[in-house]
């Protein structure tokens, strides 16, 4: 499964844009291009999720 879709998955389940979204795993920022399989992502494994919001003062 690529990344791109794991990031609908979490916009299907909370709302969140996949625009603003940042996966992490293993200290990497994942790339929407890329597979789980690429990553050697298991079962299990731990996604951190960080929201990447744009603007300012």
């Amino acid at each position: 499964v690529q990344v791109s879709r794991i990031k609908e998955r979490v916009e299907e389940k909370e709302g969140i844009p996949p625009v603003q979204q940042r996966l992490i795993f293993g200290g990497k920022q994942m790339a929407d291009d890329k597979t789980a399989a690429e990553y050697n992502l298991e079962g299990g494994a731990t996604l951190h999720l960080v929201l990447a919001l744009r603007g300012g003062l």
